[in-house]
């Protein structure tokens, strides 16, 4: 248990853990949005979809994960800020050194990471609260008015085509997208993974892989107000 509690107690441990839950929660985002894609489909696609996701033991697993993975990378976060604010001590002494240089997006990015991930928690929140806890009341037809049993796609287009919603949804999807930019450069470095070579290529891909996965979250709000 040695290791268990080095890992919670040091500055780099914790690093590595908000590192690692951080690309877990991205390799989940990867599939949720190429499962979400399947609702631009006129068929029966989508409900297939997740019929199958939620009648099988996938569902289980990525609750459990979600659950365990979520709120530690949150705390992992949080803690790692307040090491760095007693780090920089009374006078707010900062350290601007870095391996690397970074454009203003990134620095940007950089800085807002806790206070984007704060938004961003408040929006999943709202997420899960519309349709992960009303997958009852979709299975048994009892979301709304012209929503059938089981039309989790229907129950989708009839919240996203109130403005006010949409607009959340884009919101929320753009604050994704802008914790992503940093945040996936940043897990691989919590990792220990740094290297003159790699690392830019790392930077760079981290970067275009959260502007597709905002953009791909953005596109269904977007896309159901204009139809």
């Amino acid at each position: 248990m040695s290791w268990l509690v080095k890992t919670f107690t040091t500055h780099t441990g914790r690093k590595l853990l908000a590192g690692l839950t951080g690309l877990g929660l991205v390799l989940f985002l990867i599939m949720h949005v190429l499962g979400n894609s399947q609702i631009f489909s006129s068929s029966n696609a989508f409900n297939d979809y997740a019929h199958t996701i939620h009648a099988g033991p996938l569902i289980v697993l990525a609750d459990v994960g979600l659950l365990i993975a979520f709120p530690l990378h949150i705390a992992m976060v949080i803690w790692l800020a307040i090491d760095n604010k007693k780090a920089r001590g009374p006078a707010g002494y900062k350290v601007h050194a870095t391996k690397q240089k970074r454009n203003f997006a990134a620095v940007l990015a950089s800085k807002s990471t806790l206070y984007g991930g704060l938004i961003l928690l408040f929006f999943v929140v709202i997420h899960v609260w519309q349709f992960r806890l009303q997958h009852d009341a979709i299975a048994h037809g009892r979301f709304g008015e012209g929503v059938g049993p089981g039309d989790l796609r229907q129950a989708i287009l009839v919240t996203l085509e109130k403005p006010h919603w949409a607009i959340l949804y884009i919101l929320g999807s753009l604050a994704t997208a802008w914790h992503l930019f940093h945040g996936i450069q940043a897990a691989f470095r919590s990792a220990g993974a740094y290297h003159a070579r790699y690392t830019p290529i790392i930077v760079k891909t981290g970067a275009a892989l959260a502007i597709i996965l905002g953009l791909g979250f953005v596109s269904i709000p977007v896309w159901i107000l204009l139809t």
